[in-house]
């Protein structure tokens, strides 16, 4: 009883939940193995011919899988959730093994890296719903922010390991470590409850099931409101990524360094936002989260729009960046609280399906806007529309509040029970 006790006092969730600690250690290697394998792709296909078609044809094919989300998020629903996550890691293991093992060329490069793209959208949409299977609704959005913690270490870390690996044995050597990733995760994922799917009612087919998840989203008003939230937030967000640099260079006269910093401030906030919602966010409401992250992204953008210096565009990037990590905390706790489990997967599955779609969208409607020439004015859109998505999403995310008290019945009925607790510090209480 002593041990129990201690280990229940324990405020860290990776310590105290087993399950749990074992799923973020799979994902959180899997997703930097995965960001060290994208620099290492680019800089594979851009010392070949046709060096710039290559880039953007990987580019195309890591990107274009994305937007089939909700077929995903339908296969996550019907199936076994550990049996799919388990089957995408290794699939992606396999192609990146074969490309280490055959150095294809292009045309062969380009449909294996849209495989392996493939297999990780259907590992994101069955992903989305392990964290409310596995933890207490207390816990959830706890739990979410290290799961931000892990997504966020991907573009931290995954850019640099990518570029050492490749200098210290080359891009295939990358390649290789990041197949290896993968073989770690799927490994890892053994140790979770199998997760069965939640279906209830009448039996589709995958394509019907599909359908009828979109269907949910368009109908149910705060999955609705999230999924429209995330598409304006990111179509206009996006317009950060296209101007920054030339804000930097030409605007402030920082150079390529400056430019560099600049860039990576909004990511170390991230990280940072994550990291400190890990001890502070059990008691809050996951909507006021949600609101508060974006109305933050959106007033670092519009004031890096009037910083007049560097280090003043550099504290307005790290403001941005702490409302977006936020900002994607509250968004999947409340996805979690507000969203049947038997449709989770469908409907987290259109959600990402919609921020690859508004970010894509935003870079090209953003290309128009002369970011070169005027970037500035870029934040001002950028900024002023994040607060115009708020505007429009805010009302029904608000009147959403008081049907949160409580986690999904049926979640709460199918979660697993947790292996007889340990003291932390004792055998066995590690993965």
């Amino acid at each position: 009883m002593k041990g129990f006790k201690a280990l229940a006092a324990e405020p860290n969730l990776i310590r105290r939940h087993r399950l749990f600690r074992r799923f973020w250690l799979a994902r959180a290697v899997s997703l930097v193995g995965d960001g060290a394998a994208m620099v290492a792709l680019v800089l594979l296909v851009s010392r070949g011919d046709h060096a710039g078609t290559g880039v953007s044809l990987i580019l195309l094919a890591e990107s274009v899988p994305r937007f089939f989300g909700p077929l995903a998020g339908a296969l996550a629903d019907r199936m076994g959730v550990r049996r799919l996550l388990i089957a995408a890691e290794l699939v992606q293991a396999l192609v990146f093994g074969i490309v280490v093992l055959a150095r294809p060329g292009l045309a062969v490069l380009v449909p294996l890296v849209a495989v392996a793209a493939a297999a990780s959208t259907v590992f994101s949409a069955a992903g989305r719903t392990v964290v409310p299977r596995l933890v207490d609704e207390k816990d959830l959005m706890p739990a979410n922010a290290w799961m931000g913690t892990a997504f966020n270490l991907q573009a931290a870390l995954g850019p640099v390991l990518g570029g050492v690996f490749s200098a210290w044995g080359g891009e295939y050597g990358a390649l290789a470590v990041n197949a290896g990733s993968f073989v770690v995760s799927a490994l890892l994922l053994t140790r979770i409850p199998a997760l069965e799917p939640l279906r209830t009612g009448q039996r589709r087919t995958l394509l019907g099931d599909t359908v009828e998840g979109l269907k949910f989203v368009r109908h149910h008003r705060v999955s609705r409101a999230i999924v429209l939230l995330l598409l304006l937030g990111l179509f206009f967000g996006s317009l950060d990524n296209l101007a920054l640099v030339f804000l930097a260079e030409h605007t402030l006269d920082a150079g390529e360094t400056g430019y560099g910093i600049l860039s990576a401030s909004f990511g170390v906030a991230m990280v940072a936002a994550s990291l400190w919602l890990v001890r502070t966010a059990e008691s809050r409401s996951p909507v006021w989260v949600l609101l508060a992250g974006w109305f933050f992204t959106g007033l670092g953008l519009l004031l890096t729009a009037a910083a007049p210096v560097l280090l003043a565009a550099i504290a307005m990037q790290l403001i941005a960046g702490l409302g977006n990590g936020v900002a994607n905390v509250g968004e999947e706790t409340l996805l979690q609280k507000a969203v049947p489990a038997e449709v989770l997967g469908r409907v987290g599955g259109t959600l990402s399906s919609a921020a690859f779609f508004g970010s894509t969208a935003g870079y090209l409607a953003g290309s128009l806007l002369s970011p070169d020439s005027h970037a500035r004015l870029v934040f001002v859109i950028a900024g002023g529309g994040i607060f115009l998505a708020l505007a429009l999403c805010g009302p029904a995310l608000l009147s959403a509040r008081a049907t949160l008290t409580a986690a999904p019945a049926d979640a709460e009925d199918q979660k697993p029970a947790e292996p007889a607790a340990q003291p932390v510090g004792q055998p066995g209480a590690v993965a």
